[in-house]
């Protein structure tokens, strides 16, 4: 069993995106301003990228809830990007660098079902690279 990770508005994103690596190494966390959902699968999302030396609290959109977020391996890959629009207002992505290099977001329903643990151990006998949080 994986190690629980909390969000809360007081912890920095590059904090954040370190933390969730360390836990899920073949999977790496990025957070966008809501305007990113409309382009989720379609186009690439840098230009919405938060401030990763921002704290959760100065990105987020939703103001006047403390909210806390629990990652742990069990929570599914759909159910977590879900609840970081539904408590901060931000777009969470799931992404992952494939064998070859090539870096890429989860955005099929089949990957959004898996858990966390599920897909970072499909994308280690997948021969993903492992490490890059950034």
């Amino acid at each position: 069993m994986s190690r629980e990770i909390l969000v809360t508005a007081d912890k920095r994103v590059s904090e954040l995106m370190m933390e969730f690596n360390e836990v899920f190494g073949y999977l790496r966390l990025r957070l966008y301003t809501s305007e990113a959902r409309l382009y989720i699968g379609v186009d690439t999302l840098t230009p919405y990228r938060v401030d990763i030396d921002s704290l959760i609290g100065d990105v987020r959109v939703k103001s006047g809830r403390d909210g806390v977020i629990s990652i742990d391996g069990a929570k599914s890959i759909g159910a977590l990007e879900q609840e970081f629009y539904d408590t901060f207002g931000l777009v969470a992505q799931i992404c992952y660098t494939s064998a070859d290099g090539n870096n890429t977001y989860t955005y099929q329903k089949e990957q959004d079902q898996m858990t966390l643990s599920q897909f970072n151990a499909k994308c280690e006998a997948e021969g993903c690279i492992s490490g890059e949080w950034k």
